[in-house]
């Protein structure tokens, strides 16, 4: 029986200064390979093992591991040679050591084709290529060919970790953090190191900025090794998330400048912008993005700061500017796709959810984004889009498979269920359902208290869609957070100035009583106003009572109902007549 190679594990970390984004924490790993025989040979006068090379691996010497590995390579008998000399290569990061490596994996695999450590390391090429091509779409193969190498690997043999690694850094490359977890916590279990436990750590927070276990994570990995840069890094996240930004500065800048990477500048502008120095965050942000042109991470800060200023314009320039780099990215196109929702940019919005569905015509939530559209120009043109019937029909089709088959839809399910909330609260609205749309709008915005940048942007649209107590509950939250204060301030401003003008319009359809069709207009022009304003549907509910018009009458007493709170004095009233009206029109219909 053939002997089973022993796999590729991650021992210790490599140079900081190697690391690039998701590709940066792959690189800055060093990983043995576990050798199969005692096979050796004289390299500068001392007799070298493959255990050697490994070392020259672990130890970041990647030209001599190279040089090593290639003095084995007429001596492999398992392919675990190839391997190392293959991601020896890539380590190296120049791109014709990156094609080299290919090249010698491929002759690998028609060698040695089941060799585990072969097909791992030839996912963490494909993964490594995947930084070095300027085409999004063959960024994409390249990360779907690690994704399927190294599940591969892991299906042979669950204990290569840098499989189970590079199966991590794919998802967070693909933008699907919750997806790479498990695989980040498999490694971490199985070589516990700084690399490991930052790359876990880091995950964690990118989940949940206050995640407690990844705190936990990165002690342990500066206690392993306390010059381990991108544990640093992450603490002064973890810092800057518990409202130490001066603490988070000097961690931040301790970090020596060789080894400050695009996300060193990505969490600088964060804790710059903490410190109220937009301008100075703006270009920090900018510098990551020069750095890295492939990360959305600064477009969606400097969007966010933007949005929290009240420049939704500028918001949605800064994403569609991240889009002129990544057009394939759909994550981005339904980030501003959401954005422009948010904003009540319908067309901005539409356009892009159906670039979403020309790619992915089942996508769950750019179906329930593109309804969330036709509910909205519902409310403003007071009529449903065509084929909007079709869309909300094949949107419940596609959630229900997905659901049976019991797959994780793209976004995560705590999202796609609070776009269904939003969705729910905008249908509500359009067919009057106040008080089951504020349930809905609060549901959300509960859900995101002590964010400052989701607050503003669900109080802007409760205040597009007409919930203006919605909008009041969001900015009221938002007003506690001192870096947006003036901003939610501006948010409740405005919505005071609806409801004065809606109260104004009230009293003059109450003066104009006498005159219906004046009075009616005053009433209606309230409720533009203020979608939701009680005295303008009673005083609707009096002229259409007076009239003789008991269908229209009934209809906005039942407005008049969901709008008004419970302690309204003229609820009996209104409650009662309701009643009678019924029976008024019973009446007439039997006869």
């Amino acid at each position: 029986m053939q002997k089973m190679p022993k796999p590729i594990c991650l021992r210790t970390p490599a140079k900081p200064n190697e690391v690039d984004f998701a590709l940066k924490l792959l690189k800055t790993a060093s990983f043995i390979l576990v050798t199969f025989s005692q096979t050796c040979f004289c390299l500068a006068g001392l007799a070298i093992t493959i255990n050697d090379a490994d070392e020259m691996l672990i130890e970041n010497r990647y030209k001599q591991a190279e040089d090593a590995y290639r003095e084995l390579l007429e001596t492999d008998e398992s392919g675990d040679v190839s391997a190392g000399l293959a991601v020896a290569l890539a380590k190296q990061s120049y791109p014709a050591k990156i094609q080299e490596a290919e090249k010698v994996l491929k002759e690998a695999r028609q060698k040695f084709s089941e060799n585990p450590n072969v097909i791992a390391a030839g996912g963490y090429v494909s993964f490594v290529h995947s930084r070095s091509v300027a085409s999004p779409a063959k960024r994409d193969l390249y990360l779907e060919a690690a994704e399927s190498l190294c599940k591969r690997a892991i299906k042979a043999n669950p204990e290569i970790v840098i499989a189970q690694q590079t199966l991590g850094l794919v998802k967070l490359a693909q933008d699907e953090i919750e997806e790479a977890i498990e695989p980040f916590r498999i490694a971490a279990k199985l070589a516990e190191n700084p690399v490991n436990l930052t790359l876990l750590a880091q995950a964690l927070l990118r989940s949940d900025p206050k995640n407690e276990e990844a705190e936990q994570l990165i002690n342990k990995a500066i206690g392993i090794k306390a010059d381990y840069y991108p544990a640093h890094l992450q603490k002064a996240t973890i810092l800057l998330q518990k409202g130490k930004a001066e603490d988070a500065f000097s961690e931040l800048h301790n970090i020596p400048e060789l080894n400050r990477t695009p996300d060193w500048h990505l969490v600088e502008g964060d804790v710059l912008k903490k410190q109220g120095d937009g301008p100075a965050a703006l270009a920090a942000w900018r510098e990551s993005i020069r750095l890295d042109p492939r990360s959305p991470e600064p477009y969606k800060r400097m969007a966010e700061y933007h949005t929290n200023r009240g420049d939704g314009e500028l918001a949605i320039g800064e994403l569609h500017d991240a889009l002129e780099i990544l057009p394939n990215d759909m994550l981005l196109h339904s980030q501003v796709a959401e954005l422009a929702l948010r904003q009540d940019k319908l067309d901005v919005a539409e356009s892009e959810y159906r670039t979403i569905l020309d790619a992915q015509p089942e996508d769950p939530q750019a179906l329930l984004g593109l309804s969330r559209v036709y509910y909205r120009k519902a409310r403003r043109d007071g009529q449903y889009p065509p084929g909007w019937q079709k869309l909300l029909d094949q949107l419940q089709n596609v959630v229900t498979e997905q659901s049976v088959k019991g797959q994780l839809l793209k976004d995560g399910t705590k999202n796609l269920q609070e776009s269904i909330e939003l969705s729910e609260a905008e249908k509500a609205l359009t067919q009057k359902r106040f008080r089951d749309a504020k349930q809905h709008f609060s549901t959300v915005i509960n859900n995101h208290k002590d964010n400052a940048f989701e607050l503003l942007t669900l109080g802007d649209q409760a205040f597009n869609d007409g919930d203006l107590a919605s909008a009041e509950q969001a900015f009221t939250l938002a007003k506690e957070i001192p870096e947006v204060a003036s901003r939610a301030e501006q948010g409740l401003s405005k919505i005071t100035s609806q409801k004065n003008e809606a109260e104004r319009q009230t009293k003059l359809g109450d003066a104009t009583e006498k005159m219906p069709e004046v009075a009616a207009d005053h009433f209606k022009q309230a409720l533009i106003a203020d979608p939701e304003c009680p005295s303008a549907f009673f005083g609707l509910y009096s002229l259409s009572a007076r009239s003789n018009d008991p269908d229209q009458a009934i209809s906005y007493a039942n407005y008049f109902l969901e709008a008004a709170p419970d302690d309204n004095p003229l609820r009996q009233e209104v409650e009662s007549n309701v009643v009678k009206l019924k029976k008024q029109i019973g009446k007439q219909k039997h006869k």
